[in-house]
């Protein structure tokens, strides 16, 4: 592997890292900020400080705008779809412990970027391949609902208009993610991105919804920190290492690691929202590292 592809692939590993914490996050942010407010918040200064980041290393801004139509609009609006509808299914959700059943729901776009590389990118795949991802989300559904100590009272709750909502938005992001984790490697340069425009467009999209919908923010030190922390990690900095891998780096690679996040977002989330973890986060951690080997093995490398 050359020298550049190596770093590449290396900032698509760094993001997979700062995503485990990114649920935790986006939930802290939505019971003291609100299900809008805070989003469109931590959107609004992740891609300001990106910006920012551009200039001092020289950069030009408006260069951005010269990228090729497709990537620059088609994945600008799967991104702005995916990151709309995360916060809005996270936010939606009555209950930590259903916040967990939301992340899986996310975290179907690994899967989702595997096998969408085959007819998008024209990978080469064995037949074990359809096996592999089975497992992997297996594993996922293992390591997140199994941590739902009040599983079986949250049954009823999916069955209403919000929880049927949450899932709808769960499952709209892990799609929009999954396409645009392929077509961000059709579409765009792989010199450089435009991901602080994408984040400045899903804050505006935010802030429109908050138009239709206003709401009264608690502001606190905490929610000040979180929505902070939202911003610089998850939106400045891992969705610009994630696309700059999917650009430049080892796509195959990248797209079964990232089979691993599920479970190290799991293993935070529990920490940090107060969801006791148990043997479904070692049961789960088997079963996705089994998927992983499959995926890699059935999957051509380029």
């Amino acid at each position: 592997m050359r020298q550049p592809e190596d770093k590449a692939t290396a900032a698509g590993l760094a993001a997979l890292l700062i995503w485990s914490s990114s649920v935790a996050l986006t939930r802290g942010v939505s019971e003291s900020m609100g299900l809008i407010t805070g989003p469109a918040l931590a959107s609004f200064i992740g891609g300001a400080l990106a910006l920012a980041l551009v200039r001092l290393r020289g950069g030009r801004i408006s260069a951005m705008l010269h990228l090729p139509p497709k990537y620059l609009y088609g994945c600008g609006a799967l991104f702005v779809s995916c990151n709309v509808s995360l916060y809005l299914a996270v936010g939606a959700c009555a209950e930590r412990s259903q916040t967990l059943v939301i992340a899986l729901v996310n975290y179907l776009w690994p899967v989702l970027t595997v096998a969408l590389s085959v007819p998008i990118l024209g990978r080469k795949a064995r037949s074990w391949l359809p096996w592999g991802c089975l497992v992997a989300a297996t594993g996922t559904a293992v390591a997140l609902l199994g941590g739902t100590p009040h599983a079986a009272a949250d049954i009823g709750f999916w069955a209403t208009g919000r929880g049927l909502f949450a899932l709808a938005m769960g499952l709209t992001a892990a799609v929009s993610w999954g396409l645009y984790s392929n077509l961000a490697r059709l579409w765009g340069d792989p010199e450089r991105g435009a991901v602080p425009l994408f984040a400045l467009a899903t804050a505006a999209a935010m802030g429109m919804l908050l138009l239709l919908r206003p709401e009264a923010p608690r502001w606190c030190l905490r929610a000040l920190l979180e929505v902070t922390a939202l911003g610089m990690a998850s939106l400045m900095a891992a969705y610009a290492l994630w696309d700059l891998g999917m650009r430049r780096g080892d796509h195959a690679f990248l797209g079964v690691c990232s089979y691993f996040v599920p479970v190290s977002s799991t293993l935070f989330s529990s920490l940090y929202l107060g969801v006791r973890p148990g043997w479904h986060v070692l049961t789960g951690c088997v079963l996705v590292a089994a998927g992983a080997l499959m995926s890699s093995r059935a999957l051509a490398r380029d």
